[in-house]
């Protein structure tokens, strides 16, 4: 076999696209790995968040009830003071 310029360069060449290649394939992976753990950790926030605001509305509506029930025994007690001084 008759080894000369041109075959070195040609298998250079062969050798740089077939590192590039690899590298690039290699780089392709790892970014693509990364968007993946991305979108997992800003859906994993998202559901978290979604989660405190369920807490914090189920912790309003508590809320409103217990507001909602002083006023409605207040407004009975009011009632109730209206009637007794309707009797007397």
């Amino acid at each position: 076999m008759n080894f000369n310029a041109n075959f070195f360069v040609a298998l250079c060449s062969f050798a740089l696209a077939l590192f590039t290649t690899a590298t690039g394939a290699i780089l392709w992976y790892v970014n693509s790995e990364k968007k993946k753990y991305a979108s997992e950790r800003d859906f994993l926030h998202l559901k978290r968040n979604q989660e405190q605001i369920s807490q914090a509305i189920a912790q309003v509506m508590i809320e409103m009830d217990r507001r909602l029930d002083l006023i409605s025994h207040d407004i009975l007690e009011i009632k109730a003071e209206f009637r007794h001084k309707d009797k007397l």
